[in-house]
């Protein structure tokens, strides 16, 4: 059982916030238990002074985070093909960070930052605010049945998050293959003063989550924000 993630204290108490991930987890191989246990410890940020300052570590200019990294093939493209981008991501996926972990070692990726966790707090408590360049989330869980929308990921409270540790002009880029998502994220960025619609194409990593759509025939809806400069 996992333990319960809270919120700020609105009215003195703390209120559970509602969780927008399943918790993954499966049989550990040798290789994967090494790679929790030896190569993500050196790269989780847990332990960082906050508020973590990630350009700052990394000592770059510009730093993406992979928000939902899955089997992490997206971390790593960016991080392989751009070594003056700073990449942090964020899953529950054990397996998938492990895999981070691993091929960041053998290809020694030194700017990649791992969390294995509930990354709601990362952008609400731990970031250093406007220090982030792009959000980048992909196929996040649609939680397709109306009583379970309230679990998406893109919610009023997420979103003033995520502008929170954004830089003026920072981007989020959203990708789903769920219609009903994709009208639900539009809608709520759309309400949020903070962003504006950015009209861009953008080439859609070919992650697991995306191959999987494209083989099921899913429809695949994108769509970048951007974060308002001050007036």
């Amino acid at each position: 059982m996992q333990t319960p993630i809270y919120s700020q204290e609105t009215d003195g108490q703390a209120h559970p916030h509602i969780r927008t991930f399943h918790a993954r987890h499966g049989r550990m191989s040798a290789r994967r238990d090494h790679a929790l246990n030896v190569l993500l410890p050196p790269m989780e940020i847990i332990d960082l002074p906050r508020p973590i300052d990630l350009m700052e570590v990394l000592g770059l200019s510009k730093v993406i985070i992979d928000f939902g990294s899955g089997m992490g093939d997206h971390t790593v493209a960016l991080a392989q093909s751009q070594s003056e981008l700073g990449v942090l991501a964020i899953d529950v996926h054990t397996a998938g960070l492990c895999e981070v972990a691993q091929t960041a070692h053998e290809n020694s990726l030194t700017n990649v930052r791992i969390h294995h966790g509930d990354g709601i707090d990362v952008l609400r408590d731990w970031l250093l605010p406007n220090s982030i360049s792009e959000v980048h989330i992909l196929f996040p869980d649609p939680w397709p049945k109306i009583r379970h929308n309230k679990r998406r990921l893109i919610q009023p409270d997420f979103l003033d998050s995520v502008s929170k540790v954004l830089q003026p002009d920072g981007l989020v880029r959203f990708v789903t293959d769920d219609v009903s998502y994709f009208e639900h994220a539009t809608l709520a960025f759309g309400k949020n003063l903070n962003f504006e619609t950015a009209n861009q194409h953008w080439d859609i990593p070919l992650t697991t989550y995306h191959k999987r759509a494209l083989r099921l025939g899913h429809t695949i809806s994108q769509q970048s924000f951007k974060k308002l400069s001050p007036s």
